[in-house]
């Protein structure tokens, strides 16, 4: 008995798919507009609906839309005058030799926000001091040997932004460096 009435849920479930297959096949096409109200509203289907809204050409008023060329040109937004905006920061380096020089410098090589009265109070402190000379030749983001013997910056200088750094001397400038990666963070010069 209950075998039969599995098959007779079984072959109800095959003819009410086939129907509904049949019934989605004889559906009379609708636009997107008219399926998103019936599906929101039923009720406002027969109701009046607005005419379709029609689009302007934009204006050139504004930069990227220039109804006569492109929007971007040598990847610059074009101007009103059809002509690539200056070169600035936002330009593609690909399109900008300065852009691709700045992207190409690893950011531990930035240069540290020291004024030039900072530069001037270290390189005096640290070149006064009994630190040796060393002959290490790096620059700023590259690595020192993790053994090279670092120095402590003097105490008495007050400059918070190299508090957590040490040096290391050498004949024509102060090597700064991270201690944690033996990374060169910044070189002070005479």
């Amino acid at each position: 008995m209950q075998h039969s009435l599995h098959y007779g849920v079984i072959a109800l479930a095959l003819l009410g798919s086939s129907v509904l297959a049949a019934a989605q096949e004889n559906k009379a096409p609708q636009n997107s507009a008219d399926e998103a109200l019936v599906k929101s509203a039923p009720e406002a289907k027969d109701a009046p609906q607005a005419p379709p809204q029609t689009t302007i050409a934009p204006q050139a008023s504004q930069p990227g839309l220039n109804a006569a060329g492109p929007a971007l040109i040598d990847g610059k937004l074009a101007t009103t005058t059809g002509t690539a905006s200056q070169d600035t920061q936002d330009d593609p380096a690909k399109f900008s030799a300065k852009n691709d020089r700045i992207d190409n410098i690893p950011i531990m090589a930035y240069p540290l926000l020291l004024t030039d009265e900072q530069k001037r109070a270290i390189y005096q402190r640290v070149s006064q001091g009994q630190a040796p000379i060393s002959t290490i030749t790096a620059k700023p983001s590259e690595q020192i040997p993790a053994l090279t013997q670092l120095e402590e910056l003097p105490s008495d200088l007050a400059v918070p932004a190299i508090a957590d750094y040490k040096f290391l001397r050498l004949q024509d400038k102060i090597l700064l460096v991270n201690p944690r990666e033996s990374i060169v963070v910044g070189e002070i010069t005479k």
